[in-house]
């Protein structure tokens, strides 16, 4: 007995549209840093490209896939930014299926930070009219935790400084101001050179 077989049909019943899901492999992004993102769906989809998806704070490149199921792309961070809660976020309605059924909603992907942004500082004199016998407290306050800090990063107009310490693990110092004696200057400023301290991901 022999048997005859037709030609290959598609049969696609099911009700559900293709769905996806989007994972950042490096979640903490500073200076110089990529990440590989991987975009996987339910089944073979086409028509994605790189307007289908929403960046927070960076872009995307390099979009490519592997039989329609696994896509990847990187991720570039952009400069200058201090935000650890970031997505990337798929329009799902981009893609279809290989019967033309096209994807509902969003996907979002997991968080991510960026970090690529130095600390920022600001300088206040509890005393700002000093005379002869007085000190003043002087108070450095960073946007955010602070490494290798000390009194050799301040300069002092006709005065001098003591070594600072941190009163909460980085993000604020104090140190006091001596005034220099036979002075009489009503304009006088504590300079912070911003390059010698760094954050705790390394960002000056």
């Amino acid at each position: 007995n022999t048997t005859v077989q037709s030609e290959y049909y598609s049969i696609n019943t099911e009700n559900a549209a293709p769905t996806a899901t989007i994972t950042v492999d490096n979640t903490l992004l500073t200076t110089g840093g990529t990440s590989n993102v991987l975009i996987q769906f339910s089944e073979y989809v086409t028509g994605l490209t790189l307007a289908d998806l929403t960046v927070a704070n960076g872009t995307l490149s390099n979009l490519t896939n592997d039989e329609g199921v696994n896509w990847t792309a990187t991720l570039t961070p952009d400069a200058g930014v201090d935000d650890h809660d970031n997505v990337i976020t798929l329009d799902n309605t981009g893609v279809a299926d290989t019967l033309g059924k096209a994807g509902v909603g969003t996907t979002t992907s997991n968080t991510y930070a960026v970090d690529n942004k130095g600390p920022t500082a600001t300088i206040s004199m509890a005393d700002t009219s000093l005379t002869i016998g007085e000190t003043s407290l002087v108070t450095i306050t960073f946007s955010e935790g602070v490494t290798d800090f000390d009194a050799s990063d301040l300069t002092v107009q006709n005065g001098t400084i003591g070594a600072v310490s941190t009163i909460d693990k980085g993000t604020t110092y104090t140190a006091t101001f001596t005034p220099a004696m036979n002075v009489f200057d009503t304009e006088n400023v504590i300079t912070l050179n911003n390059a010698g301290v760094y954050d705790y991901y390394n960002n000056a």
